[in-house]
């Protein structure tokens, strides 16, 4: 399957938000692990997992940055520590367990507002 190249955070919401979860699916998404670690996800095809994970298998040029760096990079007037707390939600650790969509829902948080709010992002989306 050939990734999109994503050039804004927009095209990265609209990507997690096209994730098939399942184990079955071609895709998938996982908060806890980093496309370096992708062999390790449940998913067989293994998956570019995180959000940092999803922008690095999409940009190449982007592989050898680090996440939050990554994430910067679709949005260069973000703070890199904002970008950094989407990657790693450490203060709100409910967000590792987060769905591509609440994931999604994060992105647009961050790229509306500058900040980062898993815990909006967690709320809004939980059925």
């Amino acid at each position: 399957m050939k990734l999109p190249r994503l050039n804004n955070l927009t095209d990265l919401v609209n990507l997690l938000r096209s994730i098939d979860n399942s184990p079955e699916s071609e895709l998938g998404f996982d908060m806890c692990l980093e496309f370096d670690y992708a062999t390790e996800t449940d998913h067989p095809c293994g998956s570019a997992c995180c959000i940092g994970g999803w922008v690095q298998a999409c940009n190449e040029e982007l592989k050898e940055s680090r996440l939050g760096q990554a994430v910067k990079a679709l949005q260069p007037d973000l703070a890199i520590g904002e970008c950094s707390l989407l990657c790693f939600p450490d203060d709100y650790r409910e967000a590792y367990k987060a769905t591509p969509d609440q994931a999604a829902r994060a992105v647009e948080i961050l790229r509306d507002t500058g900040r980062c709010d898993w815990e909006t992002a967690m709320k809004k989306t939980q059925a």
